[in-house]
């Protein structure tokens, strides 16, 4: 592909990678944000159809409707593996197993701020219970996935303990929360890689964005060796949220080579869903399904895609389900006009182009935005037309 960097063009990721999605849990915690029994499932739904290959459905202790909701995933998605939250105690872990998922995430706080301040409890206490806890959901039949929450945090004697202990009580993996997202790339890198040579297990990454590193973590973890990357769409969740399903799975495709089996053309579709249901605006800028992503302005930016797509964009914006977008304003070239008047079919000479670009760069000032794609071709064609010029008219 044209658009990878000679940089990063050898990075290659060729083991078997999935997403585990909790925008149904960790996502559905964003404060503000409440998804009806209806509302997760149709989210599910969707998740589903566009290859997630886990879903974290939810909470099933915290309330009848969560409870409800992991129920009716479990029973009615048949292709993803749906999972449920729980604490590192039996009503828990009872409450996971009675809606039918055949999947659990069990949590523990692993760091010591976390076990003073938030538990009182200690570490030989911490072991012991998420100890049972594992035991109890592997007699129960299901998969077990152990978080050890605020792990970026936990000294690694510690956190390598954790992991020996839930292994041997039949873990099948460990959640590496980086919970306050305090890592750094290499740092996670190093720390997944270690885990993974001492112990032996198979480890997901859980990456929260309070400093913007969530995505850049999650890759990291990955080249480390991690075989999970915890995503939520659009990035949903507490503070400043986590690593997005949209930007993993599209810069694992557009860096690595790696297709994880998520369809990337209808990435788009699911975002959009998401923030009509949980009613968070996606930022103008937020990658892959911002309104800025694919839309350009700027002339030299215009002349190098009017030639090649990518000039300025790191992938077809089709791919992503999404299009290339033209506006005009105060940097816009005689490129963009050009282009605007082919499709029109009228051809002027260069002076009146230049003419007609002072008129537009001067509209769009008196606007203080650009201007949209219907704008642009109104005011070129009241313009023209003022000149005598019509549609298919040749000068």
């Amino acid at each position: 592909m044209e658009a990878v960097s000679p940089y990063t063009s050898g990075k290659l990721l060729t083991r078997t990678i999935r997403i585990d999605d909790t925008t149904l849990r960790d996502g559905h915690q964003t404060p503000g944000v409440t998804f009806t029994v209806e509302d997760k499932i149709e989210i599910a739904k969707m998740l589903d159809e566009i290859g997630v290959h886990q879903l974290e459905a939810g909470i099933p202790v915290s309330s009848p409707e969560d409870w409800e909701a992991v129920r009716q995933i479990a029973n009615e998605i048949s292709r993803a593996s749906v999972m449920g939250w729980s604490r590192a105690n039996p009503r828990d872990v009872e409450a996971v197993a009675r809606t039918g998922a055949d999947a659990i995430a069990i949590s523990m706080a692993t760091s010591p701020v976390h076990l003073k301040y938030k538990l009182g409890i200690s570490w030989q206490e911490a072991l012991s219970r998420v100890k049972e806890a594992v035991k109890k959901a592997k007699a129960l039949g299901l998969y077990v996935s152990v978080s050890a929450e605020d792990g970026s945090r936990t000294p690694y004697r510690f956190l390598r303990r954790y992991a020996e202990v839930i292994k041997e009580a039949g873990a099948d993996r460990l959640r590496l929360a980086d919970t306050i997202g305090i890592l750094i790339p290499d740092v996670t890198r190093k720390l997944v890689k270690r885990i993974i040579r001492d112990v032996g297990i198979e480890v997901e990454i859980h990456a929260h964005n309070d400093l913007g590193l969530a995505v850049a973590n999650t890759l990291a973890a990955l080249e480390g060796g991690a075989s999970w990357a915890s995503v939520t769409v659009n990035g949903l969740g507490e503070r400043a949220g986590n690593a997005a399903l949209e930007v993993v799975v599209t810069a694992l495709k557009v860096i690595y080579g790696k297709n994880v089996g998520v369809k990337l053309d209808r990435l788009y579709e699911l975002s959009k869903l998401v923030e009509k249901i949980s009613e968070v605006p996606i930022g103008h800028f937020t990658p892959i399904v911002g309104e800025n992503v694919f839309r350009h302005s700027s002339g030299i930016h215009v002349h190098g895609l009017l030639k090649h797509p990518y000039t300025y964009q790191v992938i077809a914006p089709e791919e992503v389900g999404r299009k290339t977008e033209f506006v005009f304003d105060k940097y816009s070239g005689k490129a963009l006009i050009g282009y605007k008047l082919n499709m029109i079919g009228i051809e002027l000479p260069d002076k009146v182009v230049e003419e007609l670009r002072f008129h537009l760069v001067q509209k769009a000032y008196r606007l203080k935005r650009a201007l949209t794609e219907e704008e642009l071709k109104n005011e070129i064609e009241r313009f023209v037309a003022s000149r005598g010029v019509v549609a298919s008219e040749t000068l």
